[in-house]
């Protein structure tokens, strides 16, 4: 009789790196059908039931990707952020230059965190077709702070720490999304989604077996062979600023210039925009474009 193969996770190195990494923290146009996005209902709500999983191949169950969404007079600057990985970004050298002088435009432009993990859509009523499958999650500050608050609640807290990317000790995560207005913006809300109290497992050895198998990569978010060169980081922010030569600092902006109106806080985007790519329209219709996290 074949052995079954035990899938406890001993995550006392995992949560070291998780603490290490908190304590840390200071061009694709193509749609990844591997990310999960819950679907909207015409109520402006959207609600599912997913399971946090462990990472295929990283030291911890989730990356984080440091982001920039910025709105110019040429177009669009979607890109990610080279300080991921503690290299220079020319966003953030412009957004240090001009602090002092215009921190409006600053913030507007400042780097986004978002993270990525592998996830088991339990509950979908939206699309039942996704139910039992593993997808990659990419989600914000607010959700990860969920997921900080369960595995590593304090020493003062009363809690006992869950780990919820367990497959036997971990727990359901209700995922429940309002549409919110941020000024003339509707973007969704995650102050509804609750993780439950109580540790259950995620299947039997088998089933889980079969989740393990399915466990995308992560390490390719954070890859820097993935992230663009400075200076083509740096040419594509000078033409969405309008202008040519260096990354303008001080005595480029002006309160007048379209880029330096303050714009809604993002956290995420669903898709990369391709370099050349322009959108056409309103500021609604960009920030629609991005899948954000609602911060207030």
């Amino acid at each position: 009789m074949p052995v079954k193969k035990n899938f406890k996770i001993d995550w006392s190195s995992t949560m070291d790196k998780i603490r290490e990494q908190t304590q840390k923290k200071g061009g694709n146009s193509y749609k990844d059908e591997r990310i999960y996005y819950p679907e909207f209902n015409d109520n402006g709500t959207a609600q599912a039931i997913i399971r946090f999983l462990p990472s295929k191949d990283t030291d911890i169950p989730f990356v984080s990707v440091y982001s920039h969404s910025v709105k110019g007079p040429g177009g669009y600057y979607i890109e990610n952020c080279p300080t991921t990985f503690k290299k220079e970004c020319p966003v953030c050298k412009a957004n240090s230059a001009i602090w002092d002088s215009d921190p409006d435009t600053a913030r507007s432009r400042k780097r986004k965190q978002h993270y990525y993990s592998n996830v088991l859509v339990i509950k979908d009523p939206a699309n039942p077709e996704n139910e039992g499958k593993v997808f990659i999650y990419k989600y914000g500050k607010k959700v990860h702070d969920k997921i900080m608050e369960k595995i590593n609640p304090g020493e003062d807290s009363i809690n006992e720490p869950l780990m919820v990317f367990d497959y036997y000790e971990g727990a359901d995560f209700k995922l429940i999304l309002k549409k919110v207005k941020v000024g003339t913006v509707e973007m969704p809300n995650y102050d509804s989604c609750y993780f439950d109290d109580k540790p259950s497992a995620i299947g039997t050895d088998d089933e889980i077996e079969k989740i393990d198998n399915s466990l995308y990569g992560l390490s390719e978010f954070i890859s820097e062979e993935n992230f663009k060169s400075y200076d083509e980081l740096e040419n594509r922010f000078n033409r969405v600023l309008g202008v040519n030569g260096p990354t303008p600092s001080i005595n480029s902006t002006s309160k007048k210039d379209p880029v330096q109106r303050k714009a809604p806080t993002v956290n995420e985007e669903p898709t990369k925009v391709d370099e050349d790519e322009v959108f056409a329209g309103s500021d609604d219709e960009f920030f629609k474009e991005l899948q954000t996290e609602d911060e207030e």
